[in-house]
């Protein structure tokens, strides 16, 4: 599946419940945040995650330790690069599966961190 068409959905979902899309595609030395995303009072940083039917694991196990690391340490470089360090903060991963022409859409909520 197309990594970039996967994140719009995402963004997609996420506009439609509630949250306002603050960042995309975030670099740094550390790594890459895929949708910085805020709602209420919290910033969400967000791994968009993508597999075929054909998958054995769930696209959530792809974002392991090492990869966990990476983003919370991207996560705050972008919180002091833009002064943000009084923020709340999440870091969710949504999961998208495609069966046939189907997407399915899960959000994981509090998937890592503290």
């Amino acid at each position: 599946m197309n990594g970039k068409y996967c994140e719009t959905l995402a963004s997609l979902y996420l506009r439609l419940h509630g949250y306002i899309i603050q960042d995309r595609n975030f670099h740094s030395r550390f790594g890459e945040i895929d949708i910085v995303a805020k709602k209420f009072k919290t910033l969400a940083f967000i791994e968009v995650k993508a597999r075929g039917k054909k998958s054995l694991a769930a696209p959530a196990y792809a974002v392991d330790e090492y990869k966990q690391r990476k983003i919370i340490k991207t996560a705050q470089y972008y919180l002091l690069k833009n002064n943000l360090t009084d923020s709340d903060i999440c870091f969710d991963v949504i999961e998208i599966t495609k069966n046939g022409i189907n997407y399915k859409i899960n959000h994981i909520k509090n998937a890592f961190g503290d």
